[in-house]
């Protein structure tokens, strides 16, 4: 068994859920497949994927249609992806939410990559699946992959509204044998089978509309649980190691590269050269760090401009309304009236 592929443990939350619903003893059936329920009390703990591909076969089998993956999205709760979830929650539209799974992906599982992106007009989630390195099969099944892409549409239709459908989903294995009304109806979308690539794609209008539960203040108190989590458990990704060194510096002034280096314990051209072989560098890693922290800050009314400019490190105001004019097109201030208008505007729709 190829325990080495893993999800976080909270996933059993959603699925003994959907198996209480489907008329399926929990305790009995996760014993069948070596998955320990008392693992949900671990917010760190992981689960063999490969044990849990199983479950989903034997759930589906069990019920005689594939509804068992869509009931655990069904069932989904953002606890069972630890931090990630609540910052997902808490996020100011859906495609920062769903960029915020992008980017902490590695917290959910080591099974696949995600990519959240904008092609033709149209907002793209992409799952990248790993394969099997002695034979080439998929690391996830297409009843886990297709779960997740529908739990991936339960989670914009839960922040958005329930009225949030996807121009398509697109699957690389073939369709299934079975017809499964369940999963169209659930969907309420084209599906594509045999495609190139495992993905959502959504309006872009509404990916962007401010989401219900957004709250800037908690989302980053969650994406600090996150970048120290990540920090702790991936002490091979440089990216997560050197953004959590630029946060707790920031307050006192951007790090150097070579101070980041020296953290470290690497040699400035050898810091260099394994961030270009991670496609990035060191300046666009604390670019993309200040614009995140300070697109978080610039929401909550009580940070005065100034004030936001010294936390992520400007020296100067000056530098800090340049840079910002560089990430969003117009001043701090601009910015922030503009959000804090909208924010009544809907608040008030809202209410009527």
């Amino acid at each position: 068994m190829n325990a080495y592929y893993s999800t976080l443990s909270g996933w059993i939350i959603p699925v003994t859920r959907a198996m209480k619903a489907l008329g399926i003893d929990p305790v009995e059936t996760l014993e069948m497949f070596d998955i320990d329920p008392v693992e949900v009390n671990d917010p760190e703990g992981r689960i063999c994927v490969e044990s849990l591909g199983n479950l989903f076969a034997y759930c589906n089998k069990q019920v005689g249609t594939r509804a068992f993956n869509i009931e655990v999205a069904r069932c989904f709760h953002p606890s069972a992806l630890h931090a990630l979830g609540y910052a997902v929650q808490s996020s100011f539209s859906l495609r920062e939410a769903l960029e915020r799974v992008s980017q902490y992906k590695r917290v959910v599982s080591n099974c696949c990559n995600m990519q959240t992106y904008e092609s033709n007009g149209e907002l793209v989630v992409e799952l990248l699946v790993y394969k099997y390195a002695d034979s080439g099969r998929l690391v996830l099944s297409p009843d886990l992959i297709e779960s997740f892409l529908a739990t991936l549409v339960q989670v914009s239709r839960d922040l958005v509204g329930g009225d949030v459908n996807p121009i398509k989903i697109e699957c690389t294995f073939d369709r299934l044998k079975e017809n499964c009304p369940v999963v169209s109806e659930f969907l309420n979308c084209p599906v594509e089978y045999g495609s190139e690539r495992n993905a959502v794609v959504l309006n872009l209008q509404q990916a962007n509309e401010r989401a219900f539960g957004n709250n800037p203040v908690i989302n980053q108190l969650h994406i600090d649980v996150l970048n120290k989590f990540m920090s702790r458990v991936d002490k091979t990704n440089l990216t997560y190691l050197i953004e959590s060194k630029i946060l707790e510096e920031l307050p006192v002034g951007a790090p150097s590269q070579a101070d980041i280096a020296k953290h470290l314990g690497l040699s400035l051209r050898n810091l260099q050269r394994k961030l270009s072989e991670q496609g990035t560098c060191y300046k666009d890693i604390l670019d993309n760090t200040r614009k995140r922290l300070t697109l978080n800050y610039i929401k909550q009314p009580h940070m005065s401009i100034s004030e936001i400019g010294y936390l992520v490190g400007f020296s100067n105001v000056a530098n800090f309304n340049r840079a910002f004019r560089r990430w969003e097109g117009c001043a701090p201030g601009e910015y922030r009236h503009s959000y804090l208008s909208s924010n009544v505007v809907e608040h008030i729709h809202a209410r009527a």
